[in-house]
């Protein structure tokens, strides 16, 4: 996004160069009329375009660091991920065995209580 506004920046300075300089034929006569005008245009527009690019510049530094962080919490998600399915899958066995034992718990208290009756 940012390069169309600079593109359509720099269009809007060249069309507004060409307006006022006018056609080509007549641009040689304004710039042999005042050349200093035309200097300091040039200098203003390759000022301006430095600062863009020099803006642009750090822009896409930033972006590359933080396409950097976030590959790098990928991975760390990823990692987070594969452990949190190992803990639910011994969550999961934990949670049978439980029920295993709690089966056999009132296994042996309905054979005690049989046991008891019989005495």
């Amino acid at each position: 996004m940012r390069i169309l506004s600079t593109t359509a920046l720099f269009l809007a300075l060249s069309t507004a160069a060409f307006a006022q300089n006018g056609p080509a034929s007549t641009s040689s006569s304004a710039t042999a009329a005042d050349p200093a005008a035309a200097s300091l245009d040039y200098v203003a527009l390759k000022d301006g375009l430095m600062n863009q690019n020099k803006t642009l510049t750090g822009d896409v530094a930033m972006q590359k660091a933080i396409v950097k962080r976030n590959q790098d919490l990928l991975k760390e998600a990823q990692k987070l991920s594969a452990a949190n399915q190992k803990l639910i899958a011994e969550k999961q066995k934990l949670n049978e065995e439980n029920a295993n034992l709690e089966k056999q718990r009132a296994a042996l208290a309905a054979a005690q209580g049989d046991s008891s009756v019989a005495k």
